[in-house]
């Protein structure tokens, strides 16, 4: 189901009057936006993979032939690796003009995308509130012995987004086989992750605060800033999901990464044209995960990561962006300092303009990083 056919159609009613040609084409996009929802078209190299009650899509794209296998374990919990695949869905605004940045390796490489279980396009009767860490470790790997399966593999990278740094570090750090696991693992890009949240919090308030008394001195929205400095002041650490949900809205609101609903309905009809994503199925599934107290309870305070991410010993490529306040620079400072990697074998790179995602020209130097990671490691 593709917009370019409504184009051609166009083609054809030049003749038309403007207000039928304009009706016919509303009409003609509101079939596409439901059958793309209701009718299930996969392409090719599109399929799943089913464990502990929940089914979860695998969508490869790119160059299969060159033996290199790219999985993107996407952030969240609860975004979508069909999606991203297509456009980066944060801090931009959701539209096409801010595409997924690995859509460059996919002439080179074969990329994996994948939806989590309770994410993107995932089916099934799992509860969210039922999940453990170690799900989602064993779910990648599921998919890793899928993809082996399926294909000549040669060389496997894993991509950590946000909270699928989380994801993939359970992989290869805190499952009983994780040497095995890290094996199978030829080099790691943790793209702004984050995997465990009292240090994301505890360096975001500083500077959170530092940045508040500046902007009530100079009285610039005073109002909103002396609220932002009630909320933080007391709040050493956090301690329950109502704070933790009050201050990623005030990160939103502070790094200019929330996206108007309008934006987020408009992303998800272009992209269930564009692609095989399905909008309402997404939604269906954020709604019930962000619901899940139990679920996002041990997402934002269990500790169990920190205790072995000391463990990845690959190569690693780390990018933070230098104004993100959800995973702080200073948290890939802290990984690449505590991961047992050799020095010659890992990297950190800030990007100077961006905030949770590489944004303007830090999206090719973020993207040229990639290449040439990947080249030396392949």
């Amino acid at each position: 189901l593709n917009i370019w056919s409504l184009y051609k159609l166009n083609l054809h009613m030049k003749k038309t009057p403007s207000y039928f040609k304009i009706l016919f084409l509303y009409i003609t996009l509101l079939v596409l936006v439901y059958l793309s929802a209701v009718v299930s078209i996969w392409p090719k190299d599109y399929f799943w993979v089913e464990r502990n009650q929940a089914i979860m899509p695998v969508w490869v794209e790119g160059n299969v032939e060159s033996g290199v296998f790219i999985i993107f374990n996407h952030g969240g919990p609860g975004s979508s690796g069909t999606l991203e695949s297509i456009i980066e869905a944060y801090p931009a605004n959701g539209q096409f003009e801010h595409e997924s940045p690995f859509e460059i390796l996919e002439s080179k490489y074969a990329i994996v995308y994948w939806d989590q279980r309770h994410s993107g396009l995932s089916k099934g009767s799992a509860d969210p509130n039922d999940s453990q860490p170690e799900d989602f470790g064993e779910d990648l790997s599921l998919v890793i012995d899928e993809l082996a399966k399926r294909y000549d593999v040669q060389k496997i990278f894993l991509i950590g987004q946000s909270w699928g740094h989380f994801v993939a570090s359970c992989y290869m750090t805190y499952l009983d086989d994780w040497q095995v696991n890290q094996n199978n693992i030829d080099g790691y890009i943790i793209y702004k992750g984050n995997h465990e949240q009292e240090m994301a919090y505890q360096i975001a308030r500083e500077r959170i605060q530092k940045s508040t008394q500046e902007k009530i001195s100079n009285n610039s929205d005073v109002e909103y800033w002396q609220d932002v400095m009630s909320f933080y002041q007391p709040r050493t650490t956090l301690i329950n999901m109502s704070d933790y949900g009050k201050h990623y809205e005030y990160l939103d609101d502070i790094m200019g990464g929330s996206i108007q609903f309008s934006d987020r309905v408009w992303s998800s009809v272009k992209s269930s044209i564009f692609s095989p994503f399905n909008g309402l199925k997404y939604y269906s599934n954020y709604r019930a995960t962000s619901q899940a107290e139990e679920f996002y309870s041990w997402v934002a305070f269990d500790p169990a990561m920190r205790e072995v991410i000391h463990r990845i010993a690959i190569p690693t490529l780390l990018v933070y962006g230098k104004k993100d306040l959800v995973a702080p620079v200073e948290v890939g400072e802290f990984i690449i300092a505590e991961i047992n990697t050799d020095e010659e074998s890992k990297r950190l790179l800030v990007l100077e303009h961006s905030r949770h995602g590489a944004e303007g020209e830090d999206r090719e130097l973020f993207q040229k990083a990639m290449i040439e990671f990947i080249e030396q490691y392949r």
